[in-house]
């Protein structure tokens, strides 16, 4: 600093604290300017610097927007929309017009020229690449919309977020090519940031270029000194020519793994649209996106769901620079290679069996009444998926200490009886004849994992009419279930690629031990399955079978 004294804006000016002299950024007593970088960005654009407005982030400029709006015009929005339009729209009560997404969720273009058509001086946000589809309107279209808007006195605000990613080129000829679009039209405003390609989210620096009126609109009503003097500095020398070509050379990459995941969702059959975003969005049941979310923060990575309106049950993912940790993951939740299943209370209804079957042994022994209640706790606690080892600590709750092999043989008669008329014969399926057919034809491999001894779960197999199943019970495991171990050696066989589906914490910890996708079963005990680790808790088993189609279509 030199000698010259400024005291004009009440600035710590002439003794300078420890951290602004110790800090790698100049200037920090001073309040920031940032003409010199608006100045930078209006030559890269071969524009004046009148046409540019740098802000605090994309979400200032929206925020403006908003204000602009509703002081001095109406809003028509195409759907789906980024949510700092809708929340702005609905914060600042806007006078709006929403235009309803297509089924396919793309925005309806003609309906947006119709309502352009009909609102003169209207202000219409487009956002290309959108968010959150990822979709990119076709040049011409957007061209149209311009100009129809033009002709009745209205205005464009076009979000350009993501428009290093867009296909249209591996260079700033895309964005290049919407500059000559503000030359061409005074009623165009362009919003970039420095958020998504650059990398620099945290610097919270977005800039406007467009007609100089418009840009002057947005400049009156944003703060003085909105954008910090380090986040001035990073943003002048992130937009160096050296690094601007390093930004292009990862979003080459980020293009060609979204090609990659496009292409593998295309496959599988899973609904998506084609993204120009560093993103891509894709639907599946409301409850599956649930199960993904849920699975993959388990495996550290996180992913964005939407569960309302007409984005329920997409899923939102970002393109990453390597793709080896996403995609096995993606296949697992998607397209195991794997699905356990637990037998009793999920494809079986045991109330009248075995739950039956436990009552009448704890009254042979102590002539205890058992309520259906005591069962439910002691299951939902965990530790007693085994009948025999819950119905002995049942008795031993009375006072009753009674052998396990004695309580298993008066068991297992009272539940065969002479010739399996015991309590077995109150069995009834659970799973219903479409599941049953979708599993059947399935590519995956089907196994049951089971507390049952193997010729009890045999017999279960039979009257659910399975084909090509494989089975894991008590017989098979030194540890039974909560320990993983069953699910491990089927996945040893198999694929670690593995779903298990059960009704009890027990199945939950299971599944958790072996990494498996955990999807509970019952709406009784909802909250315990979620305690113990579920991913996902449907209602009953045949809510499984809107998941099941990227398994069967799958090659």
């Amino acid at each position: 600093m030199n000698d010259f004294l400024k005291l004009d804006f009440n600035e710590r000016s002439d003794q300078l604290s420890e951290i602004a002299r110790a800090s790698e950024f100049s200037d920090l007593w001073r309040y920031p300017e940032r003409l010199s970088l608006e100045q930078k960005i209006a030559t890269m654009n071969s524009l004046t610097p009148s046409q540019v407005l740098c802000t605090n982030g994309g979400d200032e400029a929206i925020m403006i927007l908003m204000r602009i709006i509703k002081e001095t015009s109406s809003l028509i929005l195409p759907l789906p929309a980024f949510s700092q339009y809708t929340w702005g729209n609905e914060s600042w009560q806007l006078n709006s017009q929403l235009i309803s997404a297509r089924s396919n969720l793309t925005i309806d273009l003609d309906a947006t020229l119709a309502a352009v058509k009909r609102t003169p001086g209207a202000i219409t946000v487009i956002t290309r690449p959108n968010n959150p589809t990822g979709e990119s309107i076709e040049w011409n279209k957007l061209v149209k919309l311009i100009e129809t808007s033009k002709e009745v006195g209205g205005w464009i605000f076009l979000d350009e977020a993501y428009i290093e990613f867009s296909e249209q080129t591996l260079s700033s000829q895309a964005s290049n090519k919407s500059n000559q679009l503000v030359s061409q039209f005074e009623n165009l405003v362009i919003l970039r940031t420095l958020s998504k390609a650059y990398g620099l989210a945290g610097i919270r620096l977005g800039y406007l270029i467009g007609n100089e009126k418009l840009i002057e609109e947005f400049g009156q009503r944003c703060m003085p000194f909105n954008v910090p003097q380090p986040s001035l500095q990073i943003a002048d020398s992130a937009l160096s020519s050296r690094n601007v070509s390093e930004m292009y050379e990862y979003c080459k990459q980020i293009k060609e793994n979204r090609t990659i995941l496009q292409n593998w969702l295309i496959k599988n059959g899973i609904e998506s649209i084609k993204s120009d975003a560093n993103f891509i969005l894709f639907r599946v049941p409301p409850s599956q996106a649930q199960a993904i979310q849920s699975f993959l923060g388990k495996n550290g990575i996180a992913v964005r769901t939407f569960n309302r309106g007409e984005l329920s049950g997409c899923v939102r993912v970002t393109i990453p620079y390597e793709l080896g940790r996403l995609m096995p993951l993606l296949e697992q939740v998607l397209t195991p290679k794997l699905i356990c299943l637990d037998m009793d209370g999920v494809l079986i209804d045991t109330s009248s069996s075995y739950d039956e079957t436990i009552k009448a042994t704890v009254k042979y022994f102590s002539d205890v009444e058992v309520q259906q209640q005591q069962i439910f706790e002691l299951k939902d606690n965990g530790g007693f998926n085994n009948d025999w080892v819950l119905t002995q600590q049942l008795l031993k709750q009375d006072g009753f200490d009674i052998s396990l092999k004695a309580v298993t043989d008066k068991f297992q008669e009272l539940y065969l009886g002479e010739n399996n008329d015991g309590f077995v014969a109150n069995e009834e399926l659970l799973i219903n004849k479409e599941l049953i057919a979708d599993i059947n034809s399935t590519r995956s491999q089907v196994a049951i994992v089971t507390g049952r001894p193997r010729n009890e779960a045999n017999a279960g197999i039979a009257l659910v009419g399975f084909s090509n199943v494989d089975l894991i019970s008590l017989d098979d495991v030194d540890q039974p279930k909560p320990s993983p171990e069953g699910v491990q050696k089927l996945q040893s066989k198999y694929s670690n690629f593995s779903w298990m589906c059960g009704d009890n914490p027990d199945d939950m910890k299971a599944a958790n031990g072996s990494n498996s996708l955990a999807i509970g079963i019952g709406k009784r005990n909802a909250k315990t399955l979620y305690q113990s680790g579920a991913d996902i808790v449907l209602e009953n088993i045949n809510q499984l079978e809107n998941w099941l189609k990227p398994v069967k279509n799958n090659d």
